[in-house]
């Protein structure tokens, strides 16, 4: 007899995720699975080595550090009365391990790939848990440093098939030389950057909507619009910003910091069609303090798929004096929400290669064994364990996964030292040594690929 409690127990819970999160069946960790390991294999690549920092923060670790976006870290306390939040990025953590461990060697090179948490609005390729892939460089003020996130950034896009990006670049020092040339107050900057920073959903008129409803003078409003859309070539932006700019030694040094970072991506071959100067990017967090980027897939419209910059305060935040560092974050979900878009990949059910199945009870131990010299051999493979299902069952179960080969094993098989392989796409099977399946089974597993066409 059923528990009464239990009953009730079963129709009172519900079966959905929480709100911005999602459960990721297996043919969604196989594409996860793949992205990662495209991102970490550059990574490694670059010389980055991987580190991991926990879920949860002290809430005083992040606050302070992410402007009006921190509102949406997620916050609570312990047992303890103990004020803590989940981490909102894998920067501020960083930033944080950096200040408590000052003799590891500069640069240091880490990168990190986890779960963040922000209480924000889900949309698509926007969730409320979701998962970044950074790289950092701590410890070099030099423009090599901002140049070789970029170019890493480059050829990740690349590796995982990406054709058609954009990179857009700019500086926080310039941006904040634009502020002053326009006549806003200092105490009024950020305000006007963190509007800026939403231009490209509210278009310029909203932009000067905006500032006009936080009583921004119309004078300074059209001065920003005017800087902003300064069109050209990116040389070209660079010298009209640099006129107009001259009496602001800091937006000059911002301007040629982004002079030499184009210089060297130019240098290396990056295209130059697919790199230009957005002299409108602010990027929101406030803790950065010169060059930004951003990357977006021109062919989808979905926001940026990366970005990053140089934060050379943020570790001071915590050590007490000031360490430069430059970084990139890549947003998993929305790169993973373009590549179906764009039919860059072909969905697998299962990553098993084949299902070893035996015709009737005499021969599953056999078959069990067969399976064993398989995944000894590397070859991912599934047992019936069922026990009671007939052959036909069984190849449907296969068919349902998208198995595609499976193995069978009767009597008249073990006393030849055989089995038949049947291709379950093409419905053909003929007789084979085990020796020769597991090299046949191997070749098929080398030539599989979630990524491909």
């Amino acid at each position: 007899m059923e528990d009464s409690n239990l009953g009730e127990r079963k129709k009172s819970i519900t079966l959905r995720t929480p709100i911005g999160t999602r459960d990721f069946l297996p043919e969604d960790m196989i594409l996860r699975e793949h992205v990662i390991g495209v991102i970490k294999k550059v990574f490694e690549e670059y010389g980055y080595d991987r580190m991991e920092t926990p879920v949860i923060e002290f809430s005083e670790v992040l606050k302070g550090k992410y402007g009006e976006e921190e509102k949406l870290i997620y916050e609570f306390k312990d047992r303890g009365g103990r004020d803590l939040a989940l981490r909102y990025d894998l920067t501020v953590p960083l930033s944080r391990v950096m200040a408590a461990n000052p003799h590891l060697p500069k640069p240091f090179k880490r990168y990190h790939i986890s779960r963040v948490w922000r209480y924000d609005n889900p949309q698509r390729g926007r969730y409320r848990e979701f998962w970044q892939c950074d790289v950092d460089i701590v410890g070099s003020k030099n423009m090599l440093a901002d140049a070789e996130i970029i170019l890493l950034a480059v050829d990740v896009f690349n590796t995982l098939g990406f054709r058609r990006f954009q990179i857009r670049i700019n500086n926080r020092k310039v941006l904040d030389a634009m502020c002053s040339y326009a006549g806003i107050e200092e105490n009024m900057k950020v305000e006007a950057l963190r509007s800026l920073d939403k231009i490209d959903k509210a278009g310029a008129e909203g932009f000067a909507e905006t500032l006009k409803q936080k009583d921004f003078q119309n004078e300074c409003i059209q001065k920003v619009l005017e800087f902003i859309q300064i069109r050209g070539t990116s040389g070209e932006k660079l010298d009209s910003a640099s006129e107009r700019l001259s009496s602001y030694k800091q937006g000059l040094e911002g301007i040629e910091e982004l002079r030499e970072i184009m210089r060297i991506l130019a240098e290396l071959g990056v295209n130059e069609k697919s790199l230009g100067i957005d002299l409108g990017l602010a990027r929101g967090l406030d803790y950065y303090t010169g060059p930004i980027f951003e990357i977006v897939a021109t062919d989808a419209k979905i926001g940026s798929l990366a970005g990053g910059g140089r934060y050379d305060k943020l570790i001071g935040c915590f050590a007490g004096v000031d360490i430069p560092a430059t970084g990139v974050s890549f947003g998993l979900e929305r790169i993973i929400d373009v590549m179906k878009e764009l039919r860059m990949v072909s969905p697998l059910k299962t990553k098993t290669v084949a299902i070893v199945t035996s015709i009737d009870d005499s021969t599953i131990m056999e078959a069990f064994r067969i399976a064993q010299k398989l995944r000894r051999a590397g070859i991912p493979v599934r047992t019936e364990v069922m026990g009671e299902r007939k052959i036909t069952k069984q190849l449907k179960y296969a068919d349902t996964l998208g198995i595609p080969y499976a193995v069978i094993v009767g009597q008249t098989e073990v006393s030849t030292g055989t089995v038949k392989l049947k291709s379950m796409e093409k419905r053909e099977e003929k007789e084979i040594k085990v020796e020769e399946l597991i090299e046949f089974l191997k070749s098929q597993l080398m030539q599989s690929n979630p990524a491909s066409q």
